[in-house]
């Protein structure tokens, strides 16, 4: 398989602390740097604060939930990867994600070997701006 480039800097928008952190422990042991929020507010924040190479958003996630986070992020200009996150298996639900502006869809539980493909192929796309 493909490796991850240098680090890349991944921003997780989480709101259940313990899936948070399974993520986090995923991200950190395939090299990535990860910083993670429990909301869409602060998942805008922590954009316009930082740089990130992909985003992980569950779409359920309090203050503006996770397909609101992808539409203002892209009517902001966001070009960076965007992946829906969600444990909800309703139907059409990928396909609204793609159309608000995820580039992919994660369906919970996520394994970690899953989550390293998605990586690879996202950073070889998108060069790593950290």
């Amino acid at each position: 398989m493909d490796t991850l480039p240098v680090k890349p800097r991944i921003l997780v928008v989480e709101d259940d602390p313990g899936y948070q952190r399974l993520l986090e422990i995923y991200l950190r042991r395939l090299g990535c740097v990860c910083d993670c929020c429990n909301d869409g507010k602060k998942a805008l924040q922590c954009v316009e604060l930082n740089q990130y190479d992909i985003l992980l958003v569950d779409i359920h996630i309090p203050e503006l939930d996770g397909f609101m986070v992808a539409c203002r992020l892209r009517e902001m200009g966001y070009t960076m990867p965007l992946i829906a996150v969600s444990a909800l298996k309703l139907e059409g639900i990928e396909r609204k994600a793609v159309a608000v502006g995820f580039d992919d869809f994660l369906q919970k539980p996520i394994e970690e070997a899953q989550l390293e493909r998605l990586l690879v192929h996202y950073t070889a796309k998108h060069p790593a701006v950290s």
